[in-house]
């Protein structure tokens, strides 16, 4: 298929998401029915950011222009979708799909409704993405891999796909950085980047570094919007668990309803949880990241780190900004 039918056929899919059609709302339903993290308001959220991060012609005429894909021979790359959030792993399958290679996807039992549906309903706009797309569990002849998953299973893709050209992605984390001087919006924009889809995302802040002496009034008010997580019943097991163990170990928590904040220079936190690291000099915080980098997805409001981004766009990356700082549609394409 010749790029511009690609490109073609991949932005109409962008306006089928758009019209929001009873088909979809009817997969919507289903995705919530089978994964109960994904609540339509999230479905809807990651679906808004497909269509507008990923699918608006110009973003997608603007992106593929950077790249050269007259040498590209097609051939069988091996998709290995996370399932942590709603269609997650779809800039993956968008990379290879635009990039002229055959996709062999495996997907995950937690978040193969939505993206079967799309890719079906790519199929119905160009029916020539039926020779082109393979949902399987077994692969036979594959000529690269992009699998993400956590530590343990990526020393299992490694095993496996080793001697392959590859990316394979393990657990990252991101961290934000306060100064103290916030605005009422900016903090309630990163309450998004911490609480949007229950903190389930590699790219939700789940270390936030303050200035000694920070006082919590200012943000806790910002952030009590996003007390409705207790609703779901699985988010408040995490809330309460947690919380009884912190109690338990003599842990002082921020008193807070709707989440735990411990003091903890660990880039990693449970569900429900955010840790607190604090310092007195911004080259702290600089040396602390040079040392952690490769846990790191991304670092909110610290411009001296080159996966920098703004307060509140966190959960929304534009095309470019590639997973764990690797080009994906680059990779392909010398593949």
């Amino acid at each position: 298929m010749e790029l511009i039918n690609r490109v073609d056929s991949l932005i109409k899919l962008g306006q089928y998401i758009a019209e929001d059609t009873e088909k979809l709302q009817q997969a919507i339903r289903l995705a919530g029915l089978k994964n109960h993290w994904f609540t339509q308001e999230y479905c809807y959220k990651a679906l808004h950011a497909i269509t507008s991060q990923m699918l608006e012609e110009d973003k997608i005429k603007s992106w593929i222009k950077k790249y050269d894909f007259s040498q590209v021979k097609p051939k069988n790359i091996g998709v290995i979708a996370a399932g942590n959030i709603p269609l997650v792993s779809f800039h993956d399958i968008l990379c290879v799909l635009i990039s002229g290679h055959n996709l062999h996807l495996k997907t995950s039992e937690k978040d193969n409704i939505l993206t079967q549906h799309l890719l079906t309903q790519l199929i119905t706009i160009q029916p020539e993405w039926s020779s082109l797309i393979t949902i399987d569990e077994r692969w036979k002849e594959i000529d690269g891999v992009i699998a993400t998953g956590s530590n343990n299973s990526g020393r299992y893709f490694e095993y496996y796909f080793g001697q392959k050209p590859n990316i394979i992605r393990k657990n990252r984390h991101s961290v934000a950085v306060l100064r103290g001087d916030e605005n009422k919006d900016e903090l309630y924009q990163l309450g998004k980047d911490v609480f949007e889809y229950f903190g389930l995302g590699c790219r939700n802040i789940s270390l936030l570094w303050l200035p000694k002496g920070y006082r919590f009034e200012d943000l806790l008010d910002a952030w009590h919007p996003f007390s409705n997580l207790m609703l779901l019943n699985s988010y408040k097991n995490n809330l309460d668990y947690q919380r009884t163990i912190y109690l338990m170990n003599g842990t002082p928590i921020v008193d807070c309803d709707f989440v735990n904040m411990v003091d903890n220079l660990s880039i990693s936190s449970p569900i429900s949880c955010v840790n607190l690291a604090y310092y007195e000099d911004e080259a702290e915080i600089a040396k602390w990241l040079i040392e952690h980098d490769e846990q790191i997805q991304c670092v909110v409001n610290f411009e001296n780190f080159e996966r920098n981004v703004n307060f509140g766009a966190s959960q929304s990356p534009d095309l470019d900004e590639y997973a764990d700082g690797i080009d994906t549609l680059q990779f392909l394409i010398e593949i």
